[in-house]
C-alpha cells in the first residue's frame, strides 16, 4: 500500500517506531479489506454488515440500542441507521419502537438474517484463517493477541464517531 509510505516521517517517532506503526496500520487495513472482499463476493455482505448481524444475534433482554451498537461498531448513529435501513430492505433486520421512547428504535435480526449470518460466518472464519492466522506460528499468534489486548486496554472506551 504505497499511500501509507507518506507516514514514514512522523514527528516524535524514531525509525523503528515509525516502521512498527506503518506495518501495523497497513496490515490491519489490508486484513479488513481482504475479509470484506471475501464476504462481499460470497454473500453480498460487508464486514460491517456481518459484525452488525452478529451483534444483533446475541441475546439481549432489553434489546440492542442504537447508541450502544454504534459505539461497539465505531460508527456514528447516522451511519448505523442507514446500514440498518438497508439490511431491513433486504429482510435481514426489522426495527421496532423502544418502550417509553417513541423516537427510539430497536433493531432485531430476522430468521433470514440468522441464515445469512450463519453462512457468512463460515466465509468470515475462512478469510480470517487464510489471510491472518495461517501467516503466523502459534506463539506469534498468542504474542500478537496479547499485544493487541494490552493496546486495547490502554485505549479504554473510545466513543463512536459523531454524525
Amino acid at each position: 500500500m504505497h499511500g501509507l509510505q507518506a507516514l514514514s516521517d512522523l514527528p516524535g517517532l524514531d525509525e523503528a517506531e515509525q516502521y512498527c506503526w506503518q506495518q501495523f496500520l497497513e496490515c490491519s487495513l489490508n486484513l479488513v479489506a481482504a475479509v470484506d472482499v471475501c464476504l462481499r463476493e460470497a454473500h453480498d455482505l460487508s464486514i460491517r454488515d456481518v459484525l452488525l448481524l452478529e451483534l444483533l444475534s446475541r441475546p439481549n433482554r432489553r434489546g440492542h440500542r442504537l447508541s450502544a451498537l454504534a459505539e461497539t461498531l465505531r460508527v456514528s448513529q447516522g451511519q448505523l441507521s442507514t446500514q440498518i435501513r438497508r439490511l431491513e430492505g433486504q429482510g435481514w433486520v426489522t426495527r421496532s419502537p423502544t418502550r417509553g421512547d417513541p423516537r427510539g428504535i430497536l433493531p432485531r435480526i430476522t430468521g433470514e438474517g440468522h441464515s445469512r449470518l450463519h453462512a457468512a460466518m463460515e466465509t468470515y472464519a475462512r478469510g480470517v484463517r487464510m489471510h491472518y492466522l495461517d501467516q503466523l506460528e502459534h506463539e506469534q499468534m498468542v504474542d500478537l493477541a496479547d499485544s493487541c489486548r494490552r493496546i486495547n486496554g490502554s485505549l479504554g472506551t473510545v466513543g463512536a464517531r459523531p454524525d
